[in-house]
């Protein structure tokens, strides 16, 4: 009488006699699985997405359409390891370069600090004015 083999998917209990007959040996008859122990442990990969950039509006995104073609196609972990991976392949993107417009400073003192602050009326000039100032908030200098 042969050993029981017990297969790790499933967790049936198969003969190896049986096994032998029906030339399956390394198959469990159940589930299909592999009836080897293999030696190491399965490392869990870490869960990937896949990010997709089409030039046309610079937005890198989870989801294609079916009448998009995407120029490029990236296999990350999260969008920042997207975007990293972008600016390898296309350093010159919309979306990598940060073109922010720069901080308004005060003529005087250089600080970053500005208020706006509306302009005050006059009998001359009307009673409604629309116009702001910028206002520094360290030096008080308007311009």
């Amino acid at each position: 009488m042969g050993r029981t083999i017990l297969c790790p998917h499933c967790k049936s209990a198969l003969n190896e006699d049986i096994l032998k007959q029906r030339n399956s040996e390394n198959i469990c008859l159940v589930c299909g699985g592999s009836l080897l122990m293999e030696s190491s442990a399965e490392i869990p990969k870490e869960t990937t997405k896949w990010y997709y950039y089409n030039g046309a509006g610079g937005i890198l995104t989870t989801t294609l359409y079916d009448d998009e073609e995407p120029f490029y196609t990236f296999d990350a972990v999260d969008m920042q390891d997207a975007e990293r991976q972008l600016k390898e392949v296309l350093p010159d993107s919309p979306l990598v370069n940060d073109s922010s417009p720069e901080k308004v400073v005060c003529p005087r003192c250089r600080s970053t600090e500005i208020q706006l602050v509306p302009r005050k009326f006059s009998f001359l000039t009307g009673f409604a004015t629309n116009k702001f100032d910028r206002m520094c908030v360290r030096c008080k200098k308007k311009f």
